[in-house]
């Protein structure tokens, strides 16, 4: 399994530099997995194609387990990577077993179904619905292409509902399955796009809630993690390697906390909690002069921020040129 390949996984040096008898690809593995695995689906976590059939899914099973396993490390020094595969078994376990049990997974499969899937049955259900068959086949003796048409409209007017009513994701499925059906209908591209990414975002938002639950549980290692996933699904939204940078300040991690705050001072140059937590970030690292210009960067695009302007009293002063 090789991951470290992925660009938009940032590895912490801290964790990669631990003292533990694991050899250096294989931390990556663990701290890619553990650090991917909350916005994985079940087929992902075993790295299998949407809908796999269940034979498919014992086998991925087992080949992770041979590498995952906590077993397979007994008597080594393992450190804080052993919690980390503890969580990475648990979490291939609860894979496996939803994906073995044929009822379950079929309702797993219908409720993660990719969008050109989504698309597929959708059409095909304009073939099966009873309601409107005799009103379909009227239609269709007269012209074909008449019948997918209208039921691409049907769908339009009920996704372009959806949006309003902020049901995203039900409104992505509807808007890009009458696109598929009939890319002329309107204006439904950019609707669907637009419902696409709001659903994105509110995935994002849900796992950063997570992220937040847990540190106010004081467990900042998760924290993290799962802030990271949000950031990775949800790249547009700063907010997010925003709080991955407190997170890491707060965690010591100053090299990940500067990464992820200079992202976000380049994403959203003109947000001023991204160069608040940028001076905040270099101040921990003795930088005095490139903390000073960022948080006097945060104060002017947002003069009450109490927090930029208490650290920017704490700094020192150096009359030297």
């Amino acid at each position: 399994m090789r991951r470290d390949q992925n660009p938009g996984f940032l590895f912490d040096s801290e964790d990669l530099a631990e003292e533990v008898e694991i050899d250096l690809d294989l931390r990556k593995d663990i701290l890619f997995f553990a650090g991917s695995m909350a916005g994985w689906t079940h087929w992902e976590v075993l790295g299998l194609p949407w809908n796999a059939p269940a034979d498919r899914v014992r086998e991925a099973y087992l080949d992770r387990a041979k590498i995952f396993h906590p077993d397979r490390f007994t008597g080594r020094q393992l450190g804080s990577y052993r919690q980390r595969l503890a969580r990475i078994f648990q979490r291939l376990t609860e894979a496996r077993d939803a994906l073995s049990s044929e009822v379950a997974r079929a309702e797993y499969a219908r409720t993660t179904a990719p969008p050109e899937e989504v698309a597929r049955v959708a059409a095909r259900q304009i073939e099966n619905d009873d309601r409107a068959r005799e009103r379909r086949a009227r239609i269709a003796r007269s012209h074909p292409l008449v019948a997918r048409m209208v039921r691409a409209r049907e769908l339009a007017d009920r996704g372009r509902r959806a949006l309003a009513e902020e049901r995203f994701e039900d409104a992505a499925r509807d808007l890009h399955t009458a696109s598929a059906l009939d890319a002329g209908v309107g204006d439904i591209r950019p609707l669907a796009d637009q419902a696409s990414r709001k659903a994105v975002a509110a995935r994002a938002r849900e796992i950063w809630e997570k992220a937040r639950a847990a540190e106010l549980q004081n467990d900042l290692d998760r924290a993290q993690l799962l802030a990271e996933q949000a950031a990775g699904i949800d790249p547009g939204d700063p907010r997010h390697g925003i709080y991955v940078a407190q997170l890491a300040l707060g965690r010591g991690a100053l090299e990940t906390a500067r990464s992820r705050a200079e992202e976000a001072v380049r994403a959203a140059p003109t947000l001023a909690a991204a160069h608040e937590v940028l001076g905040e970030v270099l101040a921990a690292q003795g930088d005095t002069a490139a903390a000073r210009k960022a948080l006097t960067r945060a104060l002017e695009i947002a003069p009450s921020l109490p927090r930029a302007r208490e650290q920017l009293r704490k700094l020192p002063w150096s009359f030297l040129r």
